[in-house]
């Protein structure tokens, strides 16, 4: 079948036949968006010749794109046996071990699937105050929770640092930084 007689039918259609979603198509081609480009692709798709149209170019397509298994070891059958005639073992292992993928014959370790054993489930719930939440959790160092029975290492009864304290108030505080400002400007 001829190309349409349309150019814009025919610019739809091929990429109708692409892939592309035939109301993007339709927006693409006739400048219209939206309900009215779904509408307008619909009823485009409808008419005997652009439907005529797409199928003949989407078969091209098809032709042009059919890989058989049987023809990719035919292929391969033909590497393997022009590498033998250049003696190159290199690309003839490589050619044996893409037919033997190809085939199923062979499996990658990538491919395989790994089954791994879930985590245990905790046999005893354990529930932290907020105080002991902040000891094991908070910044600095802390004492860690035992399960109930088990015996405590050294390091884990010594008690954590006392909390630093300032003794300078707010005000005291800015007034020294008042006065090391002024300080650094010698400018008299």
């Amino acid at each position: 079948m001829p190309p349409l007689s349309n150019a814009r039918r025919e610019a739809f259609a091929r990429l109708v036949a692409k892939g592309e979603a035939a109301s993007r198509a339709y927006a693409s081609v006739y400048g219209v968006f939206g309900h009215t480009a779904e509408v307008s692709a619909h009823r485009l798709l409808r008419n005997d010749g652009v439907a005529a149209r797409v199928d003949e170019l989407k078969s091209v397509a098809a032709k042009r794109t059919t890989k058989t298994v049987a023809s990719l070891v035919s292929d391969l059958d033909e590497i393997i046996a022009f590498s033998k005639e250049c003696r190159n073992p290199a690309a003839m292992v490589a050619a044996v071990n893409s037919q033997a993928r190809l085939l199923g014959l062979m499996i990658d370790r990538s491919e395989q699937v790994v089954l791994r054993k879930p985590a245990p489930l905790p046999t005893a719930v354990i529930e932290l105050s907020e105080a002991e939440w902040v000891r094991q959790f908070g910044s600095g160092p802390a004492l860690t929770r035992t399960l109930p029975g088990a015996k405590r290492s050294k390091a884990d009864q010594r008690k954590p640092p006392p909390a630093i304290t300032w003794d300078v108030t707010t005000d005291e505080m800015l007034k020294a930084r008042t006065i090391t400002m002024g300080d650094d400007d010698d400018s008299d």
